[in-house]
């Protein structure tokens, strides 16, 4: 992929990310901390963000992940990012 990553990442001069490398971006992870922070204000403790991960790649249509409705296919997303999920839900020292 050549196209820019995330789309708010002209504004902080990071230009031409892949997928791959916005996963380790500090810019990019600042951005979306940011996001999230602002999201949280809106809802409850129980329902707010309090992990993120950037995963490698989009959902699209083409690679199976969304279906002709734009929904998530969950079961494959499960499965294929099995590993990324269980990090976010694993317990401080694990």
């Amino acid at each position: 992929m050549t196209r820019c990553f995330p789309p708010g990442a002209k504004n902080n001069r990071v230009r031409n990310l892949t997928p791959e490398d916005a996963r380790t971006n500090d810019v990019v992870h600042a951005d979306l901390s940011s996001a999230v922070e602002n999201a949280n204000k809106a809802v409850s403790k129980p329902e707010s963000i309090r992990k993120f991960s950037v995963l490698a790649g989009d959902f699209t249509q083409d690679n199976g992940y969304l279906t002709p409705s734009l929904k998530v296919k969950r079961a494959m997303v499960m499965r294929d990012f099995a590993p990324d999920i269980e990090a976010l839900y694993a317990g401080p020292g694990q």
